[in-house]
């Protein structure tokens, strides 16, 4: 009888950790997940070329490619997209560096899709700021600690206080850039 109950209690003890298993991922994947991206583009002849900063070897040429083909506004675009399944509330977007100096585009935010936007589930939302922005907020940086690099970053703040940044930064070289403003 002492055998039957120990295969019982551990037969048990397995079902209790699968739910617990379940209940964990259950928690996990049913509200909003959100992936934000960040990627340089421009825009022109009525629309909005971007590619994401991980495929960008230099900028200079990047913005000049984009500017032969009619697109002559350059942007930095933030793509956000949700996986979860509850859709969530994104109060603004913006960039920052890694010492805490942000900017967040209030006036000239180029988008169709105004800011706070509820992200549905399984969509995506674009945002984009002209690019010399970009460029300021690295040269204030320079000019208040200038030994140190200052990668861009992008981010998105939820309701609630959250910050989801891009796991992508842009290092920003003044030099090759400052013909883009």
């Amino acid at each position: 009888m002492t055998l039957a109950s120990l295969i019982i209690s551990i037969i048990a003890l397995c079902v209790a950790a699968g739910n617990l298993g379940w209940q964990l991922a259950l928690y996990l994947l049913n509200g909003p997940r959100i992936q934000v991206r960040m990627e340089v583009g421009a825009y022109g002849r009525g629309g909005l070329i971007a590619m994401p900063v991980e495929n960008v070897k230099n900028l200079t040429e990047t913005f000049a490619s984009f500017e032969q083909q009619g697109f002559s506004q350059t942007a930095l675009v933030v793509r956000v997209v949700n996986h979860g399944r509850l859709g969530v509330e994104l109060l603004d977007f913006g960039i920052d560096v890694p010492r805490g100096v942000s900017y967040k585009p209030v006036a000239e935010a180029i988008s169709d899709t105004p800011m706070p936007y509820v992200l549905e589930p399984h969509r995506e939302g674009v945002w984009a700021m002209p690019f010399h922005y970009a460029v300021s907020l690295v040269e204030a940086s320079k000019a208040t600690w200038p030994n140190e690099t200052h990668p861009i970053g992008a981010y998105v703040r939820r309701a609630g206080g959250k910050t989801v940044r891009a796991k992508q930064t842009l290092p920003l070289a003044l030099e090759s850039t400052s013909s883009t403003e």
